[in-house]
């Protein structure tokens, strides 16, 4: 019975985490660059407490949250010629809030009245020399395909290259998502000179929301029986324990 209770239990535990991520997933379904996470099943063997026998019959389920990084996300046309989609598996350098690197897909560019570059969710852009800023005076900035900021001084100016954004080009396999959102790899890399950019583009999320709601509900009837198969197992114990006490 310690066992049926046991096992119901951590398969509640892992349905829950699994509606998590998958809400996440759709709340997240309408930001620029977003990758997916999807529920998966890990297993381990449970630690005895010290000095005790090895819990040889006792394995656990554990939650992990792997990101679907090879599947792209919907190209959209914008016209905005800050707006960028990385191309292939480019991934664009921001600053995070320790002032260390971290990887984002998302190409939503502006600059603020300093002439710092930002993405839609406030991370400093960085260039292949730090973060990037511009003269506030600009008349016009474009950015070219491979990844080059160009300012024009005044409407009659030439183009004049001033910054280029800091592209790499990770293994999937080394990628991490960290608590912040943002993704890192064990080292640094270096900037990728191949690299290249859509601009006036955007890449959205590869979340397919009508997919992500039908996984959901899939995964509430899951919990929902998980939930049934608990109480059946106290229904069992009581049954034991009430036949047990009539045979004494």
């Amino acid at each position: 019975m310690d066992r049926l209770v046991y096992t119901a239990l951590t398969g509640l535990q892992r349905s829950w985490e699994a509606q998590a991520v998958t809400a996440h997933n759709i709340a997240n379904a309408a930001t620029p660059g977003f990758r997916r996470e999807m529920a998966a099943l890990a297993h381990g063997w449970l630690a005895p407490p010290p000095g005790a026998a090895p819990l040889a019959t006792r394995v656990q389920s554990g939650g992990e949250a792997p990101h679907d990084l090879l599947a792209a996300g919907r190209i959209e046309t914008t016209g905005n010629p800050l707006d960028i989609a990385l191309n292939g598996g480019a991934w664009l350098a921001v600053e995070d809030a320790s002032g260390g690197e971290g990887l984002t897909r998302r190409g939503d560019l502006r600059f603020n009245a300093e002439g710092r570059l930002f993405t839609g969710d406030g991370r400093a852009v960085l260039g292949e020399e730090g973060p990037i800023q511009l003269a506030a005076t600009a008349a016009s900035v474009r950015i070219a395909r491979d990844g080059t900021i160009e300012a024009q001084a005044a409407p009659d100016a030439p183009f004049v290259a001033v910054a280029r954004l800091r592209l790499v080009s990770p293994d999937p396999a080394t990628l991490a998502r960290s608590a912040d959102g943002l993704f890192r790899t064990p080292e640094p890399l270096p900037p990728d000179p191949t690299a290249t950019v859509t601009t006036g583009a955007l890449e959205q999320s590869n979340v397919a929301p009508a997919a992500a709601l039908v996984e959901l509900i899939d995964q509430s009837r899951r919990f929902e029986f998980q939930t049934r198969l608990i109480a059946t197992a106290r229904e069992l114990d009581e049954g034991s324990a009430r036949l047990m006490r009539v045979e004494g």
